[in-house]
């Protein structure tokens, strides 16, 4: 098809094929002999002929004479549509790079699905999660689940108060927290949290405890590094108001039994995020710690449910997208190595924006046992957390 080759020679289409092009059922066509090479070149057999007449006959009219031929469309066909733009196929060492050090604008966001999971998303550099339709905005609170993929550092402090003789699980709903140890009063723990998004559907979530302190059996303070754990976090379902992930985390015994660590734990769990209705967020999680090293630690399964409400945006003066939100959690001994116990926390919590870039944030929680042993009084905790 001549006008499908970029053709500039005219041709000669006979009337029964004329019908056929009326009709759209045939385009038009030219002889073999009269393509040319592909750089523009004329063959030297037609180099010194005269050029040919070109005409289309009349429909019904066969002695009509010739008439002039439209000139050729040159260009690839395009069917009455365009074709949409080619999408740049990455690497995996590119797409990680570009998902960490890369502008992650949430313009270039899309949804993912979870029947898509294995085949979808991969391929793609994280983007920043637009606010839902309803005012939610993805972002992490103290006390309550992620349940989100964010890229961000963070500093955290808790501050253990009144810790008594009663049997304990872990002092914090967070699978890296230590265990109620057998000292009383306070213990203080603190940690470097780095959230990193590999791609679309993957993350990892690195806890560094570089600090846990507290009494031993002769009243000294003992400070030492707690347990190091790595999160794998999968996305499985990403929309507008609504996120899925699945977990599996690892904790590693690095830490030290006095400030109860030493600890190892493989725990698989899952989370959600929702945005049900204008400016409120509902996330959650469920997992089980399960304890694979020394038998003074005992599995745990957690509950872990959050409601709370966006009170401004990054527009006010101060407390820049506030929000203040509440948690349940409940943890329950299901080997039987402190008695089935079962501790239920609450915990109120805010969250509020230092800068209009929304860089940094301060979070805060207060986390308060309200049934089961009660292990200690009260515990605050805090943090300050860098996007990137």
């Amino acid at each position: 098809m001549a006008h499908m080759f970029g053709l500039g020679k005219s041709f000669i289409i006979p009337a029964g094929l004329v019908a056929f092009l009326v009709a759209g059922a045939a385009p038009s066509m030219t002889s073999a002999e009269e393509v040319a090479p592909p750089d523009g070149s004329v063959p030297a057999a037609l180099a010194d002929s005269e050029p040919r007449p070109s005409y289309v006959s009349a429909i019904g009219d066969d002695a009509a004479g010739p008439e002039p031929a439209a000139s050729p469309v040159s260009g690839p066909p395009t069917h009455g549509w365009e074709l949409p733009p080619a999408r740049v196929v990455m690497g995996p060492i590119d797409v990680i790079a570009e998902s960490i050090f890369g502008e992650a604008s949430a313009e270039e966001w899309q949804p993912l699905s979870l029947s898509t999971f294995f085949s979808e998303g991969w391929d793609r550099p994280w983007v920043r999660s637009p606010a839902g339709t309803r005012g939610g905005l993805k972002q992490n609170w103290f006390g309550a689940a992620d349940a989100t993929f964010v890229r961000l550092s963070s500093i955290n402090f808790f501050n253990v108060n009144g810790m008594t003789t009663n049997n304990g699980l872990l002092l914090t709903p967070f699978p890296w927290a230590p265990a109620k140890p057998k000292a009383i009063g306070n213990e203080y723990w603190a940690s470097y949290n780095l959230y990193l998004p590999l791609n679309q559907r993957l993350e990892l979530l690195v806890v560094v405890p570089f600090l846990a302190s507290n009494a031993d059996s002769a009243g000294h303070y003992v400070g030492n590094f707690g347990d190091l754990t790595i999160s794998e976090r999968f996305r499985l379902i990403e929309q507008r108001n609504f996120t899925l992930l699945a977990l599996l985390t690892e904790r590693m015994p690095t830490g030290q039994t006095v400030n109860g660590n030493d600890i190892n734990f493989i725990t698989p769990s899952m989370e959600f995020w929702w945005n049900f209705t204008q400016n409120w967020v509902m996330r959650g999680s469920t997992g089980i710690n399960i304890d694979t090293g020394r038998h003074s630690a005992t599995s745990v399964y957690f509950n872990n449910l959050a409601i709370g409400r966006q009170i401004t945006t990054k527009d006010a003066r101060i407390f820049k997208e506030l929000a203040a939100h509440v948690s349940v959690t409940t943890l329950s001994d299901v080997l039987g190595r402190k008695g089935y116990i079962t501790d239920v926390y609450i915990a109120p919590g805010f969250r509020f924006g230092l800068d209009r870039e929304q860089k940094w944030y301060v979070l805060g929680a207060a986390l308060f046992p309200v049934s089961g042993p009660h292990p200690y009084a009260w515990q605050p905790m805090f943090s300050l957390v860098r996007n990137f």
